[in-house]
C-alpha cells in the first residue's frame, strides 16, 4: 500500500507531504483545486512519462517521491531480477528536469523506467475519469479482459508472438523464393549464355599475372638470355664458384683456432651454395627460354581475350570465377526451384498449424476467464442497483481465410470481444457501447475494477471521479461497493459525491488559493465537524445551509 507522498514543484504544487492510511481515502476540493495533480505525481511513481511542463515554471526540477509497503514476491523477484535490494517498503523517487536529466531512483538504487512500470503492475492500479470511457469502444474490451489474468494469459502470449514471428518470417522466405525463382526465369537465358562464355574460357586465378609477366619475358629474350649467359660465365668460366669453393675449404681449417674465424668459415659457407643454387637457377632459366613466335602469339591472344571479358563484364578474374559459380548455382537451382518452393510451403503450413494452436489455446483461455468473471459482474451490478443486469461477454475467433492471411494475426490473437448488456428485465442483450447510459457505464467498469483487484490483489486502488454521473440511493450503493472494496485493497477516492465521501475512513481536502502573485495549493486531513462542513458544501453549495449539515452529519452517522 502508499504509506507517503511528497511532491515538490510539480504543476502549482510547492512542497507537499501527505501519510496515507490503510482502508478507504476520499479526497475532496473544489473544479480545478489540484486533486487530479496528486493522482498525476502518483501515477510518475507507477511510471508514467514525464514532461518538462509538470515543472513548477519558478523551478528547474520537480521531484515526486512515494514509500510503499510491500509484501510481495513477486515486487521481490522484479528487484533481485534487476540487482535491486529488496525490503519491507519501497521507496521510489522520481527527478523531472527542464533539460531532460530525469532520474529514476528506487530505494536510492538508479533504475529503468521499465523496472518501474514492471514493479508498478503490483503496486496499485489507478483508474482515472477517463478510463470509463474505454467502454465505449470495444478495441478495448480484450485489454480488460486479459487484465483479469494477466500473469497467467503472458506466457500464452509471449508463445503466439513467438510463432507469430516465425509464421510471418516463413511466409517471407515463401515469397522470396517465388519472386526468385520469377527474376531467374527472366535472366536464364542470359544467364545460360554467361555461363558458358566464362566456362569456355576456362578461367584461372592467377593466370592474367602469370601469362602478363611471360609476355614480358619474351619481349625482351634478347637482352635477359645475354645477362644470363655473363653470369653463368663468371660463375663456371672464370671459376668464381671454385675458388670460393677453396677459400670456405682453407677457413674451415682454420676454424680449430678462433671462434671468430670458424664464423668466417660459416658464412663463406652459406656464400658458397647460395651462389651455387643461383648457378642451377640461372641454367634452367636459360633451358626455359626456349620460345616460339607462336608461343608469343599465343600469350597475346590470352591476354586479349582476358582484357575483353574483363572489360566486359567490369570484373576482375577472381570475380569473373566468383560470378560462374554464382551462374552455375542459379542455373542449377531453377532446375530444383519446384522442390524448393515445395520446401518452404510447408515450412509455412508447418508454422500456419502452429500458430493456430497457439491462438486458439489463447483464445480458449480468454472465454474461461470471460465465463468465470460474467456472474461476479453480474452480482456486483446488482449490488450497484442494475436489479435485473443481464451481462455476457462474447469472444469471437476471426479464423485467417487460408495460411497465407496474415491480416487475421493481430499482435493479440484473433479474438473480438464484444460486451453485452440488459439492464431491464425481458429486454434483449445489447452492445454495452450502444445501449448503457453514463451512470451505468461508471457502475460497470466499478465491477471490473472490483473483481479486477480481487482476482490481481492489487494492494492500493486509486478511483479518480469513478462516480461521475450518479447520485442518490445509487450514489449510495457506490459508495459502500468502494468502501467494500477497501476491505481488501487499499482505496484512494477522488469524488465530488457526498455519499462516498461520507463511506471514506479518511478525508482529505485540497485547497487552492492564491499567494502574491502565485497560485498554490494545500492539502491536509479533516477532521470530523470539517467533514461536516465538506459534505454540506457538496450538497448545498456556497452557502451551506443547516439542512445540509444536518445531512451531512446522517451521512456520516450511518457509515
Amino acid at each position: 500500500m502508499l504509506k507517503s507522498l511528497e511532491v515538490k514543484n510539480f504543476a502549482i504544487i510547492d512542497n507537499i507531504h501527505l501519510d496515507f492510511h490503510p482502508g478507504m481515502t476520499v479526497l475532496t476540493g473544489e473544479t480545478g483545486a489540484g486533486k487530479s495533480i496528486i493522482v498525476d505525481a502518483i501515477s510518475l511513481l507507477l511510471g508514467e512519462r514525464a514532461y518538462k511542463e509538470m515543472i513548477n515554471s519558478k523551478a528547474e526540477t520537480a521531484e515526486i517521491t512515494g514509500v510503499f509497503q510491500v509484501n510481495s514476491k513477486e515486487i521481490n523477484n522484479v528487484l533481485f531480477i534487476n540487482n535491486l535490494e529488496d525490503a519491507e517498503t519501497l521507496t521510489i523517487n522520481r527527478i523531472i528536469s527542464k533539460n531532460n536529466n530525469n532520474l529514476v531512483k528506487i530505494n536510492n538504487q538508479n533504475a529503468s523506467l521499465k523496472v518501474l512500470k514492471e514493479l508498478a503492475l503490483y503496486l496499485a492500479d489507478i483508474h482515472s475519469q477517463f478510463d470509463t470511457n474505454q467502454l465505449v469502444n470495444p478495441d478495448n474490451y480484450l485489454n480488460l479482459v486479459d487484465s483479469f489474468r494477466k500473469m497467467r494469459i503472458q506466457p500464452l502470449l509471449d508463445n503466439y508472438t513467438e510463432l507469430l514471428s516465425k509464421y510471418k518470417e516463413r511466409i517471407k522466405e515463401y515469397n522470396l523464393i517465388i519472386r526468385k525463382k520469377e527474376e531467374t526465369l527472366k535472366k536464364l537465358d542470359l544467364y545460360k549464355f554467361q555461363y558458358q562464355e566464362l566456362l569456355n574460357l576456362k578461367l584461372e586465378d592467377g593466370e592474367y599475372q602469370e601469362k602478363t609477366e611471360k609476355i614480358n619475358i619474351l619481349e625482351n629474350i634478347d637482352k635477359i638470355n645475354t645477362m644470363l649467359e655473363k653470369s653463368k660465365y663468371y660463375l663456371k668460366d672464370e671459376m668464381v664458384l671454385d675458388k670460393i669453393y677453396e677459400i670456405k675449404a682453407d677457413f674451415q681449417a682454420l676454424s680449430k683456432y678462433s671462434g671468430e674465424l670458424e664464423a668466417l668459415h660459416e658464412r663463406l659457407n652459406n656464400i658458397y651454395y647460395e651462389l651455387d643454387d643461383i648457378f642451377q637457377t640461372i641454367n634452367d632459366k636459360l633451358d626455359s627460354l626456349d620460345y616460339t613466335k607462336s608461343d608469343y602469339e599465343a600469350l597475346i591472344e590470352r591476354i586479349n581475350d582476358l582484357d575483353k571479358v574483363m572489360k566486359k563484364y567490369q570484373m576482375s578474374i577472381p570475380e569473373l570465377i566468383a560470378y560462374l559459380e554464382f551462374l552455375t548455382e542459379e542455373i542449377n537451382t531453377v532446375e530444383n526451384y519446384d522442390d524448393i518452393i515445395k520446401e518452404k510451403y510447408i515450412a509455412v503450413e508447418t508454422a500456419y498449424q502452429e500458430l493456430l494452436q497457439s491462438v486458439k489455446n489463447l483464445s480458449n483461455f480468454r472465454k474461461d476467464i470471460a465465463q468465470k468473471i460474467t456472474s461476479e459482474i453480474v452480482q456486483t451490478l446488482i449490488e450497484l442497483v442494475i436489479n435485473n443486469a443481464q451481462f455476457q461477454i462474447d469472444i469471437n475467433e476471426i479464423l485467417p481465410e487460408n495460411l497465407f492471411d496474415q491480416s487475421a494475426f493481430k499482435s493479440d490473437g484473433i479474438n473480438q470481444v464484444e460486451f453485452l448488456i440488459s439492464t431491464n428485465k425481458g429486454e434483449p442483450l445489447k452492445p454495452l457501447a450502444k445501449t448503457a447510459s453514463g451512470g451505468e457505464m461508471s457502475r460497470v467498469m466499478l465491477a471490473f475494477k472490483t473483481i479486477f483487484a480481487k482476482s490481481l490483489k492489487i494492494p492500493t486502488i486509486i478511483f479518480d471521479e469513478i462516480d461521475t454521473g450518479i447520485s442518490g440511493y445509487i450514489a449510495k450503493q457506490i459508495a459502500r461497493k468502494i468502501k467494500e472494496l477497501s476491505t481488501i485493497a487499499q482505496v484512494i477516492s477522488i469524488t465530488h459525491i457526498p455519499q462516498v465521501v461520507a463511506e471514506g475512513s479518511n478525508h482529505l481536502a485540497i485547497f487552492k488559493k492564491v499567494v502574491g502573485n502565485s497560485t498554490k495549493i494545500e492539502v491536509r486531513y479533516l477532521q470530523h465537524e470539517e467533514r461536516i462542513m465538506e459534505i454540506a458544501k457538496m450538497l448545498s453549495g456556497d452557502q451551506v445551509t443547516e439542512a445540509a449539515k444536518v445531512t451531512a452529519k446522517e451521512l456520516l452517522i450511518n457509515l
